[in-house]
């Protein structure tokens, strides 16, 4: 096989830099170049933790020629630190692309696990999960979005949502227009840091409370699946 590079995959902390893991924390000061999200957010870990190394962003903004560059690097050997702006990269972050370019290429591509969002407001959320769905972002516009939930309004499993923090009282009350005042729900808010707060109980309940204190933070949102006696 030849000599290649890795493309390590490596989750970075979402709020505390405590959770950064020590094998990622070796993987960042023993690899070649980092590729970020965003070159601030990117900087910032960095910084913190005094590494110094080449930072490359990797979004939307990305050229092909850009990206065709970092292959060519691995296929030399160097190794590159694929990271996001927070958590776990590629759940609903930039890079999927690169990482199926290295593959083509029978580049080594290494998982580093560490923080997610995701599974940290699942597992304190109260709400059962022994199955759960990454429903993610939902469309901006108001009729796709309506329609979306339409389309979830019967599923079983757990469901966790995220948007950008100025959207959480718009996608609360989709949800409980969608799925009903009663549905059980909770808002994980900037986990992980000082002011970390669950807010749990109805989506009738949480709408009220958010409703009356405004609420401009990361956050992502557990939802019940619905539940019928068979």
């Amino acid at each position: 096989m030849p000599n290649h590079g890795t493309l390590y995959i490596v989750a970075t902390p979402i709020g505390n830099y405590a959770d950064l893991t020590l094998r990622a924390l070796r993987v960042l000061r023993e690899c070649d170049a980092v590729i970020c999200e965003e070159r601030r957010a990117g900087s910032t870990l960095l910084a913190h933790f005094q590494i110094e190394k080449p930072l490359f962003e990797w979004n939307e903004h990305t050229r092909a020629d850009e990206a065709r560059a970092w292959l060519e690097e691995l296929v030399r050997g160097k190794n590159l630190a694929l990271i996001s702006d927070h958590g776990t990269p590629l759940v609903q972050d930039p890079g999927a692309e690169l990482v199926n370019a290295a593959i083509r290429e029978n580049i080594r591509v290494e998982p580093i696990p560490g923080a997610s969002a995701i599974l940290a407001a699942l597992i304190a959320s109260g709400i059962p999960a022994p199955r759960f769905r990454f429903i993610g972002r939902l469309p901006q516009k108001k009729e796709k979005r309506a329609e979306t939930l339409k389309n979830l309004r019967d599923v079983r499993e757990t469901m966790i949502l995220i948007d950008a923090p100025y959207r959480l009282k718009t996608l609360l009350e989709a949800l409980r227009d969608a799925f009903g005042k009663e549905r059980r729900a909770a808002v994980a808010c900037n986990l992980t840091l000082p002011d970390e707060n669950f807010v749990r109980g109805t989506l009738q309940e949480i709408t009220d409370y958010f409703n009356a204190n405004p609420f401009k933070g990361e956050f992502a949102i557990v939802v019940d699946g619905i539940r019928r006696i068979e």
